[in-house]
């Protein structure tokens, strides 16, 4: 699930100060801020009644010294992140705020295009710890043609719908990326949008550039009217891009067309697990076993974090999965089977698997594939043993 939100509050000795920079700093990050007021004339302990915030924006003059002395006292695990708004430059103000772990130190009048970069980035290293790093999964074709859209799209569909996850799916292929149509979706934002933005953005930002389908995956789409070269994508922001999804959501497939630049490059890296797709076929071989070798020795990539897809499988071929197995020298291997008329239908309408043939083999198998991925599927969704059926028809 995506993570909950950050508490922010603002703490001050006047009332209508108070209520102006709340008015400016929520405009400024568009989220809910609480406020303190600090009684200098009464002083109390501080959050004597109610649990501290996340983030405290304090505003800080003479007559709110003592309390952030207060803060100052408070063990520095029990503290919230702090940032400093002082009435002028005075050092003594600015050392006294040091000493409470202040992230950030301002005085009036305060550059409001500053404020909101310390903001977004306090947020962001908040909700990065708030809970464990996301996982993103790589679909790649060895060669032109394979089917690797068209299992990452089926592989986060079916993650959204059968696991708890938020999911997401990125498209990558910049120039004829196909995700939208296999999802039947419009998007109103594309990714390039996206990492053109991408530094403004915190959490809830991020979300509203997805396009969000009807089974709850969030998808990164290309952008269909405008032909964008890899060279014009900024690596910088395309890694924070990366690294704002993994601490947003749980699982992230990217749909990576088989390129080796700096866009594959700076994904690949970062990625957790790679899925290869590959057909039957000797020059399908030599590909992926070419780019194995490229992920292994130049991407230090585990082994067990390869995957091979077999898409388009028949039994009767020449190629066996042990022929698969030992020539790759990768043990993740299996099978999607040849489903022309399923598939053809379910890319034409905009209809993933699940939904237009949920019992079919071929749904079956990237159900294995998700599991093979370490996605935790609900019991709900789990295939029953034939023990399992029997024991409740006895039952009933």
């Amino acid at each position: 699930m995506q993570k909950d939100a950050i508490s922010i509050e603002i703490l001050g000795s006047n009332l209508s100060t108070l209520t102006l920079q709340r008015s400016h700093i929520s405009a400024l990050i568009n989220k809910e801020i609480t406020t303190y007021l600090y009684d200098a004339t009464s002083p109390t302990l501080l959050y004597k009644d109610k649990k501290p915030p996340e983030l405290l924006i304090f505003l800080l003059d003479d007559s709110t010294v003592d309390a952030l002395n207060q803060l100052t006292a408070l063990p520095s695990s029990m503290r919230p992140a702090l940032l400093v708004i002082a009435q002028d430059n005075d050092k003594h103000l600015m050392r006294l705020a040091m000493q409470a772990g202040a992230r950030d130190f301002f005085t009036h009048p305060v550059d409001s295009h500053e404020l909101h970069k310390s903001l977004i980035q306090t947020i962001f290293d908040l909700r990065r710890g708030q809970s464990q790093q996301g996982i993103l999964t790589t679909v790649i074709n060895a060669k032109g043609g394979s089917g690797g859209s068209f299992i990452a799209c089926n592989l986060a569909h079916l993650t959204s719908v059968v696991s708890d996850s938020s999911a997401v799916l990125m498209d990558l292929d910049l120039q004829f990326g196909t995700q939208s149509l296999n999802l039947d979706v419009k998007p109103r934002h594309n990714i390039v949008e996206t990492l053109n933005d991408v530094a403004k953005l915190d959490f809830e930002g991020l979300d509203g550039y997805m396009t969000r389908h009807e089974s709850g995956l969030r998808l990164l789409s290309t952008e269909h009217d405008h032909l964008t070269l890899t060279n014009e994508i900024s690596i910088e922001n395309l890694d924070q891009l990366l690294t704002l999804s993994i601490s947003s959501y749980n699982r992230i497939f990217v749909d990576l067309p088989r390129h080796i630049d700096s866009v594959s490059v700076t994904i690949l890296e970062r990625s957790d697990q790679i899925v290869i797709v590959i057909q039957q076929s000797l020059a399908h071989m030599r590909d992926a076993k070419r780019l194995i070798g490229i992920l292994r020795s130049e991407f230090n990539i585990a082994a067990p974090n390869i995957f091979i897809v077999i898409n388009r499988y028949n039994s009767e071929g020449s190629l066996k999965i042990k022929d698969v197995q030992d020539t790759l020298d990768c043990q993740n291997v299996l099978t999607v089977p040849n489903d022309y008329e399923t598939v053809a239908q379910s890319t034409n309408l905009g209809i993933p698997l699940y939904s237009y043939a949920r019992n079919a083999p071929i749904t079956k198998s990237i159900m294995s594939l998700i599991e093979s991925l370490n996605v935790t599927v609900k019991d709900e969704f789990k295939e029953k043993s034939f023990f399992q059926k029997l024991f409740r028809s006895k039952n009933k």
